[in-house]
Order: C-alpha cells, then structure tokens, then sequence
C-alpha cells in the first residue's frame, strides 16, 4: 500500500485491518526503519544532531534501512515472529524498544517508498497505489506535523517544499504506473478531523476486495 505522504494510504490500509482482521490481518509499517541516528555519525549534542537531522533526506528511500526491512518482510512471510524497530518522530531516532509482529495470513507493507525498494519488490503479491491531489496531500501532512508533532508551519512548507515534493516525483509517483491497483483518493478528511463517512471507506476499498475475492483472499 502506497502513496505520497498524505495520500490516505493509512487510512485504507487501517479499514482493512478493521473490517477483515477476523481473517488475520497485520499492518506492516515501513517508516520503523529510518536508519537511526548513529547511522549518520556521533550526535552526542543537541547541535549536532540538528545538524545531522537538517541534512537528512527522509523522503528518499536512503533514508531508510532496506535491506533490514525485506529481511523481516520475508520472515513474516515464512512464518517467522520479528521485532520490528520503532521510529521516535519527536528524537529522529529509533527507540530502544521493538514492535513484536506475528505471521499472520495478509500482511499489509504500508508506506511511501513500498515500491521503490528493489530488496522488496520480489515479496508483493498485490500492490496498491492511493492516488491524491498534492494539495489534500499537503494540507493533511501540515496538520498532522503540526497537530501531532508540534512543528512549525514554516518548517513544515520548507521541508515540503525543499525535499518532500521532489522526492514524491523522483520515487514515489512514478511507483503507480507499476502498481496492480490504483485507488482514487476521495477526499477523506485531513488528519485530525472527523472520522471519513462509511460510504468513502467502502468505494476506496472496493477495487482492493475485488481483487482479494477474485484470489480467494476474502
């Protein structure tokens, strides 16, 4: 399940976690694996992991630990239990502890960069691209860093418009025209608002259960 950043791909991805979790249902979240940050050099100040953090581009597929992330991918896949790494938004950071994940029958792998990782490529049986309007894109992603991360506005637009924007062209847009599915955002509220009406949820899951029950997944 991808996306640009504020696509509604999690949003999705939750409402079938919901509504099929009977079946046993997990949400595989790709942004656990943001390289920590020792990755990038000692930050043993608070200047200098500003400095680390400003220089970091955390919409290119870099920014993340790949090889680690298909490593697990193929371990639920195979049955295994994995502990999946957290990433402290607040400290840039991983934190010490881990998301214990078991096996379950669907594995949803939900994030921007789902089909741009060539390690991961090779475990999708079915992708899925949510396809939005950069403007209900950008509004969503200004109120959830804002809301929920205590950003500034200024630093939100800045890093949108200095990296996010042309990242989304360079990695994540082109992965729709390789994607099984594209899903037509409807224009679910922006982050934080109401909780968007049952009949949005059912057409944008529609073209993904059809699928589903054409393969007997569901």
């Amino acid at each position: 399940m991808t996306g640009g950043s504020g696509s509604g791909k999690s949003t999705v991805a939750d409402a079938l976690v919901e509504r099929y979790q009977k079946l046993g249902i997990v949400i595989f979240a790709e942004d656990g694996y943001y390289w920590p940050m020792s990755h990038y050099g000692s930050a043993e100040t608070k200047a200098q992991r500003q400095a680390i953090i400003a220089r970091v581009n955390y919409d290119d597929p870099v920014s993340k630990e790949t090889t680690l992330m298909a490593r697990h991918l193929a371990d639920l896949k195979a049955g295994r239990t994995i502990e999946q790494p957290i990433y402290d938004y607040d400290r840039h950071d991983r934190k010490t502890e881990t998301l214990t994940i078991d096996p379950k029958p669907i594995i949803i792998l939900e994030g921007i960069h789902a089909l741009s990782v060539p390690e991961v490529k090779p475990l999708i049986d079915l992708s899925i691209y949510v396809d939005t309007p950069d403007d209900l894109r950008l509004a969503r992603r200004l109120r959830r860093d804002v809301v929920e991360r205590g950003r500034s506005v200024e630093s939100v637009l800045a890093q949108y418009l200095g990296t996010v924007r042309a990242a989304h062209y360079r990695h994540t847009y082109p992965s729709m025209f390789q994607a099984d599915l594209v899903i037509a955002d409807e224009g679910l509220p922006a982050y934080g608002q109401v909780r968007p009406s049952e009949d949005a949820i059912d057409r944008m899951l529609a073209p993904i259960e059809t699928r589903l029950r054409s393969e007997g997944v569901i």
